[in-house]
């Protein structure tokens, strides 16, 4: 249910922010909220979240019930910066089958498959799981400056 075509698992430890911004007003609703990538395709990416509601906004209903609402996934920069990769949310699910509650949140890329940075973040996404864990790190840190 709600899974992307072709889509690959990555380790929980990956981890992007998730923004909610008003682009009508250039304000930022909420954010940055950490989010593991749990799988990742060309066209979208599925969030884990601990929760779905931040400052009042509902992740994936604001941004389809308010014009100018927008979804990035990316890192706040020390200029307080975002990347540019807007997203559409597409689906979402809790999972209450355990002990821990947790959303997934799907959500499509609102660029072409082919835009760098989703290159880069794809490219950083499939470094060897084998290898050590500071090389994926070293190469998102890389990605997001």
């Amino acid at each position: 249910m709600g899974k992307f075509c072709h889509s690959k698992s990555y380790d929980k430890d990956l981890t992007i922010d998730l923004f909610l911004r008003d682009d009508s007003a250039s304000s930022l609703l909420a954010g940055p909220v950490p989010c593991s990538v749990h799988e990742l395709s060309s066209y979208g990416v599925d969030l884990i979240l601990n929760r779905i509601h931040f400052n009042g906004h509902h992740m994936f209903y604001a941004p389809q019930d308010k014009p100018g609402y927008q979804l990035y996934i990316g890192r706040q920069d020390d200029n307080n910066g975002l990347a540019p990769i807007p997203v559409r949310p597409a689906w979402f699910n809790i999972d209450d089958s355990g002990s821990v509650h947790y959303f997934q949140l799907g959500v499509e890329f609102m660029t072409r498959p082919e835009n760098g940075w989703i290159t880069i973040f794809k490219n950083a996404a499939t470094v060897n799981s084998e290898g050590p864990r500071c090389r994926l790190k070293e190469l998102l840190l890389r990605f997001w400056r």
